[in-house]
């Protein structure tokens, strides 16, 4: 396998001190993940993961980034479940001295699991001491994570960084690599993609579980620097690592980094192809014949492989003296962490969202002359200066948005909004690990709502990432996108999404119907220190609906010239200090006949149907939700109890969706209250034609209908149609 030259003048060697840490933490590695093989056969924990054989490569990789890293502020990594003994020699070399406390702790699943409190596998790892970044099962979204965290540090103009995001080769045939290449290769990202390779992917060798058949040949593709070293050997592995983190850091450029040839002495895990080949050449027994050969370790101290029965790794071997003290160490973590308690039941509970932001609502009088795109435009602006935010999603720079919700932002901040590449993983991604950084507000943009879908998996893991990791990862995302059939779409540029992304828990998901609500829940989203998906209307770009700000222009002269420069781009001027709260309704309407539950245009909708029934005699109260996701049901629930009439409308389908949320729960609460649930006609899309996306999206005389529909209702037995009373079916 070809290797590139090394151009640094000069490595600096290992000192013996260094050698022997290295040669202990392998030890230490090797003891560990071999008693947590040996805890899964007597079924004392349900499932493992390991990489035994993998310490050479992990304990020479971090000795070399040790020399390199100048700052640990300036550093981020996104290993993988194989990554133990980097991680262990990482922590080590900063002082971090409880790691394998710290693992056993996870794969017992104690409420002493600091990382994740028995809510993630083992080796599911997150540290912010020492900047290893959340780790998921979806490994290749690792590379994503560290490229975005990568673009965290350009944004704050640290010229220094290094992050490095690690998968096995079989992860190499998912996406997720090309679009952390392409993120990497346009944004030119101080990023090591890591690929350690042992040959098998669970059970597929590469020829068939990768199309990758030459990792030098598709970084180049890339324009990027490609080394190769081999896992087995330690000094191999250094001077390489050394060269390319060196790159990495001095030129602020990314690398592709294929460590071949590892073994895989225990299989995958312990659910699958369980192998245990200890028959293969033992890297950890060839470093440590080498070190005894510089004098660096005595006989005595390493390990040997001997004659023994079975497949357990210590009736094969002979520990030696180092690797003997640290099993001892290990079997005293072990009886330590066994008397530790369970996570008590109600604790999957706790750390599902982080604290709302308290919030007063203050909305100024009559009716705003800002549009919504511009409201959003000011909300950004704001948050770019304030809250040291920065955009990047495709078309938003120079073109300022298929919705012109970013126009002018690239004028007013030319390094702080991003013209992505056409790829929503791409895009979700790397604002998944720039919003890690907790000084960062992070603002991606879809193109059109359908396009979402490409990332979905991204979105489930920013709603879990607080929840999984017990609390302790959290970040400042705000992801904002186009919904709703207007104007001959067509598929795939009109859905209404609500009903796919309501069901994640853990984010926030918002709906403003009104211009006011738009600035005022941008605002406070970024206060808010977890994930938020905006979803923005696509008639209401334009429109000027809802209450005016505050300090809004009365002057019909100052009101014409701040519309000619909002269509032009400008950015209007709104007090910084107007904010909307979470999960809290807004009522548009008074009723006491009926109660309409909606969001976004439909709510407008909404108003619209109840104009009409007021001229039937029939008051209609009108509820916007506004929050999605947790929604204000209490608000709803207060408003029924008043009426005993529920109508839920959205532009989504009404089958399977969020409508059938909001509905569900008012009927569990108020049985016998008549209810219907409105939508768009369940069909699998829009179509371009205006009579057909007219035929199929939600009407106001869909509403009217609707309801006519909860008033009237038959008596069982009976054939006449009866008027029930409202509040009929309240006590």
């Amino acid at each position: 396998m070809s290797k590139p030259k090394l151009v640094v003048e000069s490595i600096p060697e290992p000192t013996p001190e260094e050698l022997r840490l290295a040669y202990q933490v392998g030890a230490r590695s090797r003891a560990l993940e071999e008693h947590i093989v040996r805890l899964v056969s007597r079924g004392e924990v349900k499932f493992a993961i390991w990489g035994p054989g993998e310490e050479v490569h992990g304990t020479a990789t971090a000795l070399a980034l040790s020399k390199v890293v100048n700052d640990i502020e300036h550093f981020g990594m996104v290993p993988h479940y194989r990554s133990g003994s980097l991680c262990s020699m990482w922590c080590d070399l900063n002082d971090y001295t409880t790691f394998s406390l710290d693992v056993l702790r996870q794969q017992f699943s104690k409420d002493t699991d600091q990382m994740s409190r028995g809510r993630q596998m083992v080796y599911h790892l997150v540290l912010d001491d020492v900047g290893i970044l959340p780790v998921q099962s979806p490994v290749g979204m690792q590379l994503g994570k560290a490229a975005g965290y990568a673009m965290g540090f350009k944004v704050k103009g640290i010229d220094d960084g290094i992050t490095i995001g690690i998968i096995g080769d079989g992860t190499s045939a998912e996406g997720d690599l090309h679009d952390a290449m392409n993120a990497c290769a346009v944004w030119s990202l101080p990023t090591m993609l890591m690929v350690t390779d042992n040959g098998v992917a669970i059970s597929t060798n590469p020829d068939e579980g990768r199309g990758i058949k030459d990792f030098k040949a598709y970084a180049e593709a890339f324009g990027m620097k490609h080394f190769t070293c081999d896992g087995r050997d330690f000094w191999d592995v250094y001077n390489t690592m050394y060269e390319a983190f060196l790159y990495i850091r001095d030129a602020q450029a990314p690398v592709v980094m294929h460590v071949h040839s590892l073994p895989r002495f225990n299989g995958h895990s312990s659910a699958a192809d369980v192998t245990f080949d200890l028959g293969q050449d033992d890297p950890l027994i060839k470093f440590g014949e080498a070190l005894v050969e510089r004098g660096v370790l005595s006989a005595a101290d390493v390990m040997k492989r001997i004659e023994g029965s079975g497949r357990d790794f210590f009736a094969h071997h002979d520990l030696g003296d180092v690797m003997r003290a640290e099993d001892e160490v290990i079997k005293a973590l072990l009886d330590q962490v066994r008397a530790e308690p369970d996570p008590a039941p109600e604790s999957i509970q706790e750390h599902i969202m982080a604290p709302f932001p308290e919030v007063t609502e203050r909305a100024g009088e009559g009716t705003t002359n800002i549009t919504y795109a511009g409201a959003i435009r000011a909300a950004l602006h704001q948050i770019i200066e304030e809250q040291n935010g920065v955009i990047w999603g495709q078309d938003v720079g120079r073109l300022g948005g298929v919705m012109q919700a970013t126009a002018g932002i690239k004028g007013a901040h030319a390094d702080r909004i991003i013209d992505a590449p056409l790829n929503e993983p791409l895009i979700m991604g790397t604002a998944c690990g720039a919003g890690l950084h907790k000084d960062i507000t992070v603002l991606p943009e879809i193109q059109f709502g359908d396009y979402s879908l490409n990332a979905f998996h991204w979105f489930v893991h920013m709603g879990n990432l607080y929840w999984c990791t017990n609390g302790n990862a959290n970040f400042r995302t705000i992801m904002r996108t186009p919904v709703d059939p207007f104007g001959g779409g067509a598929v795939y540029h009109s859905m209404s999404i609500d009903g796919y992304f309501a069901p994640i828990p853990g984010l926030v998901i918002l709906m403003p119907s009104t211009s006011f609500d738009a600035f005022g829940l941008l605002r406070t989203a970024a206060d808010y220190g977890g994930p938020v998906l905006v979803l923005e209307p696509k008639w209401m770009y334009r429109q000027t609906l809802g209450p005016a700000f505050p300090g809004e222009p009365t002057d019909a002269d100052e009101i014409a010239r701040m519309r000619k420069g909002l269509m032009r781009g400008e950015i209007p001027s709104i007090p910084s200090d107007v904010r909307v709260p979470f999960s809290k309704a807004a009522v548009r309407r008074s009723g006491a006949d009926v109660t309409i539950v909606s969001w976004g245009r439909a709510v407008h909708t909404s108003i619209e149907a109840a104009a009409t029934l007021a001229e039937t005699g029939v008051e209609a109260e009108v509820i916007d939700l506004r929050t999605l996701v947790p929604p204000d049901l209490d608000t709803v629930f207060e408003s029924v109890e008043k009426t005993g009439r529920l109508v839920v409308a959205a532009e989504d389908r009404a089958f399977a969706g969020l409508v059938r949320s909001i509905q569900g729960p008012v009927v569990e609460k108020f049985p016998g209250v008549p209810t219907v649930a409105l939508g768009q006609k369940n069909i699998p899309g829009i179509a371009q034609s205006l009579v057909l996306e007219d035929a199929t999206i939600l009407t106001a005389a869909d509403i009217v209908s609707g309801t006519a529909q909860v008033l009237e209702t038959k008596v069982s037995g009976e054939t006449t149609t009866v008027f029930i009373p409202p509040r009929y079916f309240m006590n």
